[in-house]
């Protein structure tokens, strides 16, 4: 070490101060070629390329991909076109007698006065008995008609459980939201066999 001017003493030397440094906007150093990058590099394209031909390959025991699948239905199942109407004629004849006496039942209920009239409530429970006594016997009908059509069915069940719960649920005095509700759902429900059996010729 040599003494500086003002007698001060110079600074340690570090190792890297004789180093050239790249200047400030010089141009980039080249990076040095890594052989173990390519080596992973192409470990990893092979995995891939390994991966993709298995997502095609054809598991052991599996249907060829051409092979055609197998029909879900048996032979002589029965299908959803098959032709109901002998059936149904038989049902819309057995049941038109005893929609007409209910439709009289009902117009004769609902003409006695607005809802919540004395008139409307003094009719409510020979309305009740008159239709648990329809329900009884239309559902002996229905249950010895399995062979109808299953829309004809459904609808000719729901229209005869909407009238119970409808008969049921309901007390003198103003209509509840719910009783409204339920003899909607009735009327829906009964343009069902209403449909059916019209399309045949047999109205009540």
């Amino acid at each position: 070490m040599h003494p500086q001017q003002g007698g001060g003493i110079s600074p340690p030397q570090h190792p890297w101060a004789s180093l050239p440094q790249q200047p400030a906007g010089g141009p980039p150093q080249r990076p040095r070629f890594s052989w173990l990058a390519l080596v992973a590099t192409v470990i990893a394209v092979a995995a891939l390329v390994v991966g993709v031909i298995g997502l095609f390959r054809p598991t052991a025991g599996s249907a060829p991909a051409s092979a055609p699948a197998a029909s879900s239905t048996s032979a002589g199942a029965p299908t959803s076109s098959a032709d109901t109407s002998a059936a149904d004629r038989a049902l819309c004849n057995a049941i038109a007698p005893l929609m007409t006496d209910y439709d009289r039942a009902s117009n004769d209920w609902t003409g006695s006065g607005p809802p919540g009239t004395p008139t409307r409530d003094a009719a409510l429970p020979k309305y009740r008995s008159d239709t648990e006594d329809w329900a009884g016997r239309i559902q002996v009908v229905l249950d010895a008609h399995q062979d109808a059509g299953a829309f004809f069915r459904r609808t000719l069940q729901r229209f005869i459980d909407d009238r119970v719960l409808l008969v049921h649920n309901i007390r003198q005095g103003p209509s509840q939201p719910y009783d409204d509700e339920a003899w909607a759902d009735s009327m829906t429900a009964y343009g069902g066999p209403l449909y059916v059996c019209g399309k045949l010729g047999i109205n009540w």
